[in-house]
């Protein structure tokens, strides 16, 4: 019995392990909509408040606000904050250009 129960044990754990280290991938429209709404803190101390990613480019990032698109340079954003998103509370910040996933 007590091996019964290890080995539920382990398998609960391993199961948990392995869903939480799916990331949200950038190429993926289906992940980029699970983020939710953001808000984008750019270099010169002003926030864009309430954006969805469209899609990551190689040197932009192009949004969604108030049903419009819109675009902004990888090296104006220091950080994309997503309270809501499918993965928790996560927050987006891109080193050398390629988006980093970062948990608060």
């Amino acid at each position: 019995m007590k091996n019964f129960i290890l080995v539920l044990m382990l398998l609960a754990l391993h199961y948990s392990v392995q869903s939480q280290s799916k990331l949200p991938d950038f190429s993926n429209k289906d992940d980029l909509a699970a983020l939710g709404e953001g808000k984008i803190f750019e270099t010169d101390n002003t926030t864009i408040r309430n954006i969805q990613i469209f899609e990551i480019k190689e040197f932009w990032l192009v949004y969604i606000k108030n049903n419009s698109l819109h675009d902004i340079l990888l090296e104006k954003i220091i950080k994309i904050e997503f309270p809501n998103s499918k993965w928790g509370k996560i927050y987006i910040v891109f080193i050398n250009k390629k988006p980093e996933v970062r948990f608060y």
